[in-house]
């Protein structure tokens, strides 16, 4: 099985978007209790933000994947 040029080959930014989501509800959770990821020096909500705007281009980029090979299957008719 070929890769089609111009096609990415798996959601890239879907796993980042969940790793950073995990975060997000895990310094939650730990600003409940007064503590915080060392590494992490931004709110929960903008560690959020940035899983949804990953989450947002992943969704952009399955949908121009879908139009190019309905386009390439239109072609082949």
């Amino acid at each position: 099985m070929s890769q089609q040029p111009g096609l990415y080959p798996a959601p890239v930014f879907l796993g980042a978007a969940f790793l950073l989501f995990g975060l997000a509800v895990l310094e939650k959770f730990l600003n409940l209790f007064g503590a915080s990821i060392p590494l992490l020096n931004v709110f929960p909500r903008q560690v959020l933000d940035w899983a949804v705007t990953l989450l947002i281009l992943e969704i952009a980029l399955t949908l121009r994947q879908l139009v190019e090979i309905r386009r390439q299957g239109e072609g082949d008719r």
